[in-house]
């Protein structure tokens, strides 16, 4: 009878083990299932954050100088409003999202952007559009480092580059929309309608995401104690300094093409058409999106090394201008500046690398605050070249056709901005040389 009583017992205790680790196996299933779908809401948001990013002025830019009769500088000047608003602030942004976590900052940050993107067609005067697009650019500042801290919170840093990559091409997807599709539907229904709608879509996103935070009340309880000083130890960290530099150069002159003067500069020199015009900046978006997921993924054989791809990406930013520059000198035909463009789309190779670089050399708890200052970085440096070309264009307004209400600014203008964009990449190639490799390794974890 003791033995008995004794595998009787034994069978009990390995039922309830196995049914403890069933248990506990479902509820971990469940929680990443959970943690899955939180991700997919904010990279929904963060596809709209984007889309306004590139939609506007960039493919819009001669139905707003025609609507309100402004000049190139007043046209630019809506992407500048939004890029010093969004770059002056994410050193703050950063530190909101490690100090309150990702939820709390995305739901202020979409609910901004849901506004603001509605409320922006809606304008009838110079002041109101400049007012929303501030609106629009303050949103979306706080949308993309709650998305950085919400992949360091939800998963294992092992696959942060990768994960960063997935994010950043379901915002580069958002910005995909923004070029060719976008262009198509304010053929059919006018830049205002269109914009109406993705105001619309954008705030469906954000109530959807909001039910499902609710339910979610581990995520939504995060908080640390980040502090002034983590922000000193960044802004000191020597390491950062080659990446805060080099980094925003390149970003910035790839952003000041897909997003603001690449679809004007086909229309006023190559003379396409809009929508083939369009279609050379989507083009250039596919690109930015499948070699940035390519580059974060092949990194694993490549010994976990980010300096090698993130150079090659500065180097094909470098080469990509000298082939716009080429084509403007031979007036080439518009299949050459498409070239230029594709290699500029490259740029992307390193770019979810760069921000897992900056993650790897500073403070494993002030993850928000050091990608945070790169971002700021890229913005501002993308604020200030988009400033530089619409006072360039504008320098070339008396040599500017104008057809049908809008200017077709010269080649001399290009030229200057293509060869200014050119110098700066070679010194942010240059400059990225001296880049630190940490091979996935923080330098802050023994």
């Amino acid at each position: 009878m003791p033995a008995k009583r004794c595998f009787s017992e034994t069978t009990a205790l390995m039922t309830t083990q196995a049914q403890i680790t069933r248990t506990s196996l479902t509820g971990a299933l469940s929680r990443k299932r959970v943690e899955i779908a939180i991700l997919i809401c904010m990279l929904a948001v963060y596809f709209f954050s984007y889309f306004q990013r590139v939609a506007v002025p960039g493919t819009v830019f001669d139905e707003i100088q025609t609507s309100f009769g402004i000049s190139a500088s007043a046209v630019t000047a809506l992407g500048a409003v939004f890029l010093y608003i969004y770059g002056g602030i994410q050193l703050f942004v950063g530190m909101m999202t490690d100090r309150f976590g990702a939820v709390r900052v995305l739901l202020v940050g979409g609910l901004l952007l849901s506004i603001g993107s509605i409320l922006f067609p809606l304008s009838q005067s110079l002041t109101m559009l400049y007012a929303t697009r501030a609106l629009v650019g303050l949103g979306a500042s706080l949308i993309f480092l709650s998305v950085v801290k919400g992949l360091d919170i939800l998963f294992s840093p092992l696959y942060f580059p990768q994960l960063m990559a997935v994010s950043q091409a379901v915002g580069n997807a958002g910005g995909l929309v923004g070029t060719f599709p976008f262009e198509r539907a304010v053929a059919a229904w006018g830049w205002r309608h269109s914009l109406l709608g993705a105001g619309g879509l954008t705030l469906l996103a954000l109530a959807v995401s909001a039910v499902l935070f609710s339910f979610t009340p581990y995520i939504r309880k995060y908080e640390s104690k980040t502090t002034p000083l983590v922000v000193g130890s960044i802004l000191r960290n020597r390491h950062s300094w080659p990446l805060l530099i080099a980094g925003p150069v390149n970003f910035g002159i790839y952003f000041l093409v897909q997003a603001t003067i690449g679809k004007k500069f086909l229309t006023d020199y190559c003379h396409l058409p809009s929508a083939t015009a369009a279609s050379f900046t989507l083009l250039m978006m596919l690109v930015t999106i499948t070699v940035g997921i390519l580059g974060s993924f092949s990194v694993r054989f490549i010994g976990e090394r980010r300096k090698p791809l993130i150079v090659a990406s500065f180097a094909c930013t470098g080469l990509g201008v000298a082939v716009l520059l080429l084509g403007l000198h031979f007036n080439l035909s518009s299949g050459w500046f498409l070239l230029g463009y594709v290699l500029m789309g490259c740029y992307a190779t390193g770019s979810p690398l760069g921000n897992a670089l900056m993650k790897e050399l500073n403070p494993p708890e002030a993850v928000g605050t050091a990608i945070g200052a790169l971002n700021s970085m890229c913005y501002i440096i993308v604020a200030l070249l988009t400033t530089m070309a619409g006072a360039i264009m504008d320098h070339y307004w008396a040599g500017a056709l104008t057809v049908t209400g809008a200017k077709l600014y010269p080649k001399e203008a290009y030229a200057l901005i293509f060869l200014i964009c050119f110098g700066l990449s070679v010194f942010a190639f240059l400059l990225s040389l001296f880049l630190r490799e940490t091979r996935g390794k923080s330098l802050f974890v023994k």
